[in-house]
């Protein structure tokens, strides 16, 4: 026997067949070296049946999938996917504090998903800008970036191909898709005025795009239906919607339309506070059909934006991004609908 042949691979007992369950040392990442010496192939062929290679006859990929679970085989798809010559990995940037992105966060994971691309997510917020987002994705190859809402567009990476879910684009290259205001806002100022409100007001958003887009629905709803549009300074969250109502509503007013759900949370609980029943006292409508909206606890009537849709049409335009070099950005509406619910009697 040849010294060669004499010398055992690392992990091998020298004259002992390697057993299927035999495992490498406590803490130690099972590597395709691991899997090949206990399956008895090479690591060329545990690398093709791991990744689903036609090449490996089905009872050979069968016994190495069996090897690699019972060692606890777990694939670096980070590393498989940094070193592809064109990753299948899209960047998602929205800010999780709202309820609407994280709906649509898990849309997009979950379509992306079925087209066989990862998405990697970054969370704008007081700690983390969105500079420091996008930076964060693109170091992990992104090809493409959905943005959530104007807020999470980075002017520091104008080369980079964008989607944004959102209002208005702040370029001409960006893809975008849009939640209409119009239908939904029209329904939910139609009955309103149906419940017989007469003097209705909109709690409005922080500034930007999404909010002016969604006051001017209103504002275009009530002239419609011939009722009183009034705005209150708002905001889009629980606080800002209670601090709205707490600080008293204009003489007169007998329903609120709220930038988004969040906000009109709040001012629910401010008017509970004040001993006025929502859907009796005073009817309330709510925006993006959130998961508190349609809780038993609030029964909010909202406006919902299709999030489902439209992520699955962000994704897809993203897709088309990353495995192209160009092409005229695309303008994509989704209608938006009422949900009716307690809050509007």
């Amino acid at each position: 026997m040849s010294q060669q042949s004499k010398q055992s691979r690392p992990g091998q007992r020298t004259g002992v067949t390697p057993l299927a369950h035999d495992r490498p040392m406590s803490g130690q990442r099972v590597t395709l070296d691991d899997i090949a010496l206990a399956a008895g192939t090479s690591i060329a062929t545990v690398s093709r049946a791991l990744g689903g290679s036609p090449r490996v006859a089905a009872p050979t990929r069968e016994r190495i999938e069996k090897v690699a679970e019972q060692l606890g085989y777990r694939a670096n798809i980070a590393a498989s996917l940094l070193a592809s010559a064109r990753p299948q990995i899209l960047g998602l940037v929205c800010s999780l504090s709202q309820e609407l992105h994280v709906r649509y966060r898990a849309e997009a994971l979950r379509y992306a998903e079925d087209r066989g691309f990862r998405v990697i997510v970054e969370s704008i917020d007081t700690s983390r800008d969105v500079d420091r987002a996008w930076e964060s994705v693109l170091q992990l190859r992104a090809q493409a970036v959905i943005a959530v809402d104007s807020t999470c567009i980075s002017t520091r990476f104008p080369n980079t191909p964008a989607v944004l879910i959102g209002q208005r684009a702040p370029r001409r290259d960006i893809d975008l898709v849009t939640s209409s205001n119009e239908r939904g806002m029209g329904q939910a100022i139609a009955l309103l005025a149906q419940r017989g409100s007469r003097r209705i007001a909109f709690l409005e958003g922080p500034p930007g795009p999404s909010a002016r887009a969604r006051e001017a629905a209103f504002t275009q709803a009530c002239i419609t239906h011939e009722v009183d549009a009034l705005t209150v300074p708002g905001g889009d969250n629980v606080d800002a919607g209670f601090l709205a109502v707490r600080a008293g509503l204009p003489a007169g007013v007998d329903a609120l339309v709220c930038y988004n759900d969040q906000c009109a949370h709040g001012a629910i609980l401010a008017l509970l506070g004040d001993g006025l029943v929502p859907g009796r006292d005073m009817l309330v409508v709510g925006c993006d059909n959130s998961a508190i909206a349609s809780s038993r606890a609030l029964s909010l009537t909202s406006i919902d934006r299709a999030p489902s849709r439209v992520a699955s049409l962000a994704v897809d335009q993203a897709i088309a991004r990353a495995l192209s070099d160009g092409g005229s950005p695309a303008r994509q509406r989704v209608d938006t609908e009422l949900v009716v619910r307690a809050s509007t009697g």
